[in-house]
C-alpha cells in the first residue's frame, strides 16, 4: 500500500512525531531526521508511481547511494514508520523493508546508564523547585519500565495495595491495553517516598506538580517535554551525558537489567508492555560487565614452574 504525504495528512505525522519523542525516546535532530527520510521516501514514490514495497527501497537506495550507516538510518525509519502504521492505527500496511539486507558498518554499544550512574543522576535534582517529584519520577522509571507518557497518566486508582504499601500497578498502555507491574523495591521506594510529600489521600494524578506554572497547575503532571528538559539539566549539573538519561532510557536499563539477571524474555515482555517478542529481544545485548565477567571465566593454561 502506497501512503503519500497528502493522504496521511499532518496529523498523523505529529502524532509520529509524538511517539518517536515520547515513546521510543528519539531527540528532536533523530525525530527531524526520520521525518525527512519519510517525505525523501514518499516524494520518490510519487514522482515513480510506485507502490510502497521491496522493490522500491531497493529502487531507492541504488539511486540515492547512501553510506552503509546512512542506509541503516533510512531503512530504520521506514521500517519504524510502517510498523507503527500498522500496530498503533492498525492500518493494512506491510512493512516494505522487510527483505531488504542491511549493510553492516560496525555496531554501536547500547547507551543505557548503569545502577551506579542513576544514583548520580537522581542527586542532580537537588535544588530543582520540584526537586521530590523529580526525584522520585526518574527513579520510578527506573524500577518499573514504564513509558513516560504511561508513568505521567497514573492515578491513585491505577495502585494496587497489600498492608498498607504500594505494590503494584494497573496501567493502560498503547491500544488502552491494561497490563499488571508489580513494583520492584526500588519503585515502591521512590513512590512511598513520593507519596509522602504528595500525600496519599487525594485522587487524580500520582505525579502532580507540587506547584503551579504559568502553563501547568499545581496537581497536574508535569508534560513529558518539562521531564525530559529537568532530566537534561540533572544529568549536565552531575557531569553525565544528557542523551543516556532521557524516560527512555530508563526504560532501557530497566528491562536489560532484568535480561541480564536471567529474567525470562516473555516476563519481560509483558512487564514492557511490547505486543511482540521480537521487539523485547532488542535488550537481549552483552553489556560491560558481561564481557567482562566472559573474559574473566576464561580458563588459565598450565604454564609450568615460574622460571628461577
Amino acid at each position: 500500500m502506497g501512503l503519500t504525504q497528502e493522504a496521511l495528512g499532518s496529523s498523523l505525522r505529529e502524532a509520529y512525531a509524538r511517539y518517536l519523542r515520547l515513546e521510543k525516546g528519539h531527540t528532536e535532530r533523530g525525530v527531524r531526521r526520520y521525518l525527512q527520510d519519510l517525505a525523501y521516501w514518499e516524494r520518490f514514490l510519487k514522482e515513480r508511481g510506485l507502490g510502497a514495497h521491496r522493490e522500491a527501497v531497493r529502487r531507492f537506495l541504488a539511486e540515492r547511494g547512501f553510506s552503509p550507516r546512512r542506509t541503516q538510518g533510512f531503512l530504520a525509519a521506514l521500517r519504524g514508520y510502517y510498523r507503527w502504521l500498522k500496530e498503533v492505527w492498525g492500518l493494512e500496511v506491510e512493512d516494505p523493508t522487510e527483505g531488504v539486507a542491511r549493510p553492516r558498518s560496525g555496531r554501536r554499544l547500547p547507551l543505557y546508564p548503569t545502577p551506579e550512574e542513576v544514583g548520580r543522576f537522581v542527586q542532580g535534582a537537588e535544588g530543582e523547585k520540584e526537586e521530590a517529584l523529580l526525584k522520585a519520577l526518574a527513579l520510578f522509571l527506573y524500577g518499573t519500565g514504564l513509558r513516560i507518557s504511561e508513568a505521567l497518566s497514573l492515578k491513585t486508582s491505577n495502585l494496587l495495595w497489600e498492608e498498607g504499601k504500594p505494590v503494584g500497578l494497573r496501567v493502560i498502555g498503547k491500544r488502552d491495553k491494561e497490563r499488571l507491574v508489580p513494583l520492584s523495591p526500588i519503585a515502591q521506594e521512590a513512590l512511598e517516598a513520593w507519596l509522602s510529600v504528595r500525600g496519599r489521600e487525594p485522587a487524580g494524578a500520582i505525579f502532580g506538580l507540587l506547584h503551579t506554572y504559568p502553563r501547568a497547575k499545581k496537581g497536574k503532571p508535569p508534560s513529558a517535554a518539562y521531564v525530559e528538559a529537568r532530566f537534561r539539566a540533572m544529568a549536565l549539573r552531575m557531569g553525565l551525558d544528557p542523551k543516556r538519561f532521557t524516560p527512555h532510557k530508563l526504560r532501557h536499563a530497566y528491562a536489560t537489567a532484568l535480561v541480564e539477571a536471567g529474567v525470562d524474555l516473555s516476563a519481560v515482555k509483558d512487564l514492557l508492555g511490547h505486543e511482540s517478542l521480537a521487539t523485547t529481544g532488542i535488550y537481549v545485548h552483552a553489556s560491560r560487565e558481561r564481557l567482562r565477567r566472559a573474559v574473566e571465566s576464561l580458563p588459565r593454561p598450565d604454564l609450568g614452574p615460574e622460571p628461577r
